[in-house]
């Protein structure tokens, strides 16, 4: 398996592909019902699919499938990161789009002056910005809230 591994998530694993992306795996979700045609698309673009439905094992697919079974968030994100070997790399984390996937890219503070709010402007000197939905990210408590949840959830000694 690649070293940068790509997956496609069927909708009702959105939550879990968001997680994904916050962890740096390129990831998407794929909007309509789960089946041939999202086979198609992973074939395509090379990606591992992952699914809830069942009978997915069952189609003629020659990429890689995985039937997720936990409910719950963080037994699903344990279960890819250990199905997958996949790490977590703090240095990959938060460099992708957790809207629509993209690769973020570094800015300037003077280019999201207006933009964000006056207290992140004066306490944080970091930004990234998708180049295709224009969201802007910066380092908050949410990147600390993130870190304590894997540790808690799933460890970071993967």
């Amino acid at each position: 398996m690649s070293d940068n591994p790509r997956f496609i998530a069927d909708a009702t694993l959105a939550k879990l592909a968001k997680w994904l992306r916050l962890l740096g795996y390129d990831t998407i979700v794929y909007p309509g019902k789960a089946g041939r045609p999202m086979l198609r698309v992973a074939d395509v673009e090379k990606r591992i699919v992952l699914t809830r439905r069942h009978d997915m094992q069952e189609r003629q697919f020659s990429g890689l499938l995985y039937l997720v079974a936990g409910k719950d968030i963080a037994v699903q994100l344990s279960e890819v990161l250990g199905r997958f070997s996949l790490s977590i790399n703090q240095r990959e984390m938060f460099s992708i789009c957790l809207k629509c996937n993209e690769k973020l890219i570094g800015v300037a503070r003077e280019e999201v002056r207006d933009l964000v709010p006056p207290y992140v402007l004066e306490n944080c000197n970091t930004y990234t910005k998708c180049p295709s939905c224009q969201s802007i990210y910066w380092a908050g408590t949410h990147q600390r809230n993130v870190l304590q949840s894997l540790k808690k959830y799933i460890g970071t000694n993967k």
